[in-house]
């Protein structure tokens, strides 16, 4: 019954030995390639977590510095008020005291005191490194805030007053609604930890800050030092270097404290700008930023009781981009530092090395598979075939001696199977030649014997014998003799 399709046929020799070794090569650079490839991505996620955790523990200590600074410049105000070394009534004193104090800590921003009358005053530093002294005297009947700015200039013989300026703050400062001065009433036998925005400076900034009380219970007023956060952001901006993401500070309210992207951290508007609050992570534009807070609410990430480095990884489904972020707890307050680190920044360099290795790997096959085709071809399919083609010559009868001699002459399996088939077709051939003689042979006997048989058979006849006879006859005429007696009776 004939088969419903026809059969494929079969590779060549050649064809199979030099795919058989490309497969071996191929399956020996994928075995190299693919693990190696594999390792480098898991190796991605090891990196990625070395950075969060230098990261993280940079920014911690930072914090903690910020606040045992504060923390120490806290109890020597107190000290100094309770000791009676420093008189707040006393204009001249005050002014001096504060700006040592300020002067002394090049990290704060402020050291100020609030009085339960709204009045204020306190000494700040700017970023272009002067000093200034604010009086801020607030009047009850009329709402207003009228400030004095003294600013001063420190050199080597110490603080310069180098201007004087008075105006009406609109709007008007009333220290008791300030959030330091009324955390600090919320907790009066306590340290308060406060942060807000500067109004001053439009920033975010953290207040230290205690209620002094009188002996009678009343509270005489809040005195605390104050620092701008941005220096936080710088901060961030240096422990990143060159790595590519962000890095940010955010509490359990998920307001932005301090980033890397600097201008995320500027507080938003409230109803009127004399009413700005910290901004908060969802409502950033940074598109890093705005991941770091999808996956808050996408994991339900838990701030308020985050205990330890928690990572996360995002995929932006519209490019595919793999992203890696990690929250860890600070020992401060209810911070959390964050850091989100896009996969392909590290994958850059990964997938530069493996095109390098693919090809490296392509060049190393290519050459592979070149040398592969040349040994395959010289050293076994041509031997090979050349043995096949003599088997074929012996089958058309058109078989040479010697016609192996080249094959023959290696020394390996190749060799000694050319010359097992000269050996062997040496044999045919003599048997061949041998059976050839005698079928000559044999041919030519029976051929004598057919002969002698067939003249048998003539002579036998009596034609033959009556013609022999009259034969024998004309030549005894010929010579005048008589034919012989025996002669006669034969016939």
């Amino acid at each position: 019954m004939p088969l419903p399709f026809r059969l494929p046929k079969p590779p060549g020799l050649k064809a199979t030995l030099v795919g058989a070794m490309l497969l071996t090569v191929g399956t020996t650079a994928a075995i190299v390639y693919i693990p190696w490839s594999l390792v480098s991505k898991r190796n991605i996620d090891t990196i990625v977590d070395q950075v969060n955790q230098e990261i993280a523990l940079g920014t911690s200590q930072e914090v903690e510095k910020l606040f045992d600074n504060a923390d120490s410049a806290q109890s020597l105000l107190n000290s100094s008020l309770g000791q009676n070394l420093v008189n707040l009534t006393n204009p001249k004193d005050r002014e001096l005291f504060l700006l040592s104090v300020l002067q002394a800590n090049p990290n704060f921003t402020w050291v100020q005191y609030g009085e339960t009358n709204g009045d204020f005053f306190g000494a700040q530093r700017t970023s272009d490194g002067q000093l200034h002294f604010h009086l801020r005297d607030w009047d009850k009947a009329s709402g207003t805030t009228q400030t004095t700015v003294n600013t001063y200039k420190a050199n080597s013989q110490g603080l310069t007053l180098v201007g004087t300026e008075a105006y009406q703050m609109n709007p008007p400062f009333f220290a008791p609604d300030r959030p330091w001065y009324k955390n600090a009433l919320a907790s009066p036998q306590k340290r308060a930890w406060t942060v807000y925005v500067y109004r001053s400076t439009q920033s975010p900034g953290l207040d230290a800050t205690t209620a002094l009380i009188r002996p009678n219970g009343d509270i005489w007023g809040v005195i605390g030092v104050g620092i701008e956060l941005s220096q936080l952001s710088e901060y961030l901006q240096q422990l990143k270097g060159d790595y590519t993401g962000e890095a940010f500070i955010i509490n359990a309210q998920e307001d932005l404290i301090a980033s890397t992207d600097v201008a995320e951290v500027m507080p938003s508007q409230g109803e009127n700008a004399a009413d700005p609050h910290l901004q908060q992570l969802e409502n950033v534009e940074n598109p890093l930023l705005r991941i770091a807070s999808q996956t808050i609410q996408s994991q339900g990430v838990n701030l308020d009781n985050l205990t330890e480095l928690q990572r996360f990884s995002f995929k932006d489904p519209a490019t595919g981009e793999r992203y890696l972020i990690s929250f860890t707890p600070l020992e401060q307050l209810d911070w959390v530092v964050g850091t989100v680190i896009p996969e392909s920044s590290y994958l850059v360099e990964v997938n530069r090395n493996k095109r390098m290795l693919l090809g490296i790997i392509a060049i190393f096959t290519g050459l592979t598979g070149g040398v592969a085709v040349l040994m395959a071809d010289r050293l076994i399919a041509r031997p090979v075939l050349g043995i096949a083609r003599t088997a074929a010559n012996i089958e058309a009868e058109k078989f040479e001696l010697g016609q192996l001699g080249a094959i023959a002459r290696r020394r390996d399996e190749i060799g000694q199977l050319a010359r097992v088939f000269d050996r062997m077709a040496q044999q045919v051939y003599t048997r061949e030649q041998k059976l050839k003689q005698q079928v000559r042979d044999l041919r030519i006997e029976i051929d004598e014997t057919k002969r002698k048989k067939q003249v048998k058979e003539i002579v036998e006849t009596d034609f033959f014998q009556d013609l022999t006879a009259k034969a024998q006859k004309l030549r005894n005429r010929s010579h005048g003799t008589t034919p012989p007696v025996e002669a006669e009776q034969v016939r």
